[in-house]
């Protein structure tokens, strides 16, 4: 009998771990999303405001010593730099928080910015910075409940 035991416990053991295994593959798949596919999940939420902007091929929102921690990036802004979107994949989680905070500081002095005119300061006072993962997005595309719904598109999407 205490074959018989240990071979059914050797047998949960190993499907135990086959599970395990199992469920941490799709996490794994989920984290390689590319920026330009995260967009078009913000783009379908926030048609109006993603009408005004276009892709940039520099991610001049960021200082270069932030730009060397990137590994992917989106960026569509107006030609006032009013209307935004950038969304950042960094090397690690360590660097996103560190370029989380970078957009906060940009959000915070954009408010303050004396050629911005009272209605554009709004906009930027409603604009979205967040972090998930290694991700890190800038949103700032309207109404708040405009940029909520293409934060919330984006998460969906990561």
């Amino acid at each position: 009998m205490k074959k018989n035991g240990k071979k059914k416990l050797a047998a949960v053991l190993a499907c135990l771990l086959a599970a395990l295994f199992i469920v941490q593959v799709p996490a794994q798949a989920a984290s390689s999303v590319s920026c330009s596919k995260l967009y078009d999940a913000v783009k379908g939420k926030c048609n109006k405001g993603a009408e005004k902007v276009s892709k940039k091929s520099k991610c001049t929102f960021l200082s270069y010593s932030y730009r060397k921690s990137v590994e992917d990036f989106y960026y569509a802004t107006d030609s006032s730099q009013v209307y935004c979107v950038c969304i950042v994949k960094a090397g690690s989680t360590s660097d996103a928080k560190d370029i989380k905070k970078e957009f906060d500081s940009i959000k915070k002095e954009k408010k303050s910015d004396s050629y911005l005119k009272k209605d554009e300061k709004k906009l930027v006072k409603d604009a979205r910075c967040g972090r998930s993962g290694s991700y890190v997005w800038y949103i700032c595309l309207g109404s708040k409940s405009d940029n909520k719904k293409a934060e919330k598109a984006l998460k969906k999407a990561l």
